[in-house]
């Protein structure tokens, strides 16, 4: 394990420790917490060390976190219209499926709704099940991160 993703786990330890809730786009809402934007940071480093053919694992947490990041910051519509160019629709199947295999069916549920059909109502649905289930993202974050602690592809491939 490189430093830097050495340094984002003990990031993860000690927010755990302190038994606070994190998000992609808010961190804990602590800024002077120096763990506080740790998910952004995995959002990063994800995004310059593994930029392609990630691991099923890896793809469908970064796709989670871009979820709920652009979620709160320009609208559930920009992930899902791939406004960035982040999460084509492939990559969105592909993490849905993940979700729904490895156990998180509730994620998976919301996150499938806004795949189709693309309207305002549902994303709103999805907006304040974000909002109101930041627990239930973190408690994925970590059971991911914790998982695949030892799983990391080598940087750059």
């Amino acid at each position: 394990m490189d430093m830097e993703l050495a340094q984002l786990y003990e990031s993860i330890d000690r927010l755990k420790e302190k038994g606070v809730v994190v998000n992609a786009y808010g961190g804990s809402g602590n800024p002077y917490d120096p763990d506080d934007a740790v998910l952004g940071e995995f959002m990063e480093y994800i995004y310059v060390s593994h930029p392609k053919d990630r691991p099923d694992w890896l793809e469908a947490f970064y796709q989670v976190l871009n979820w709920q990041y652009q979620a709160f910051y320009e609208g559930v519509a920009t992930f899902y219209e791939d406004s960035y160019g982040l999460s084509p629709y492939g990559l969105q199947v592909k993490t849905v499926d993940f979700l729904e295999k490895q156990g998180y069916p509730e994620i998976a549920e919301l996150f499938r709704k806004g795949m189709t059909p693309k309207n305002q109502g549902v994303y709103q649905e999805i907006y304040t099940w974000i909002g109101e289930r930041q627990d239930e993202v973190w408690r994925f974050c970590l059971d991911i991160l914790e998982k695949h602690r030892t799983d990391w592809p080598v940087q750059g491939v």
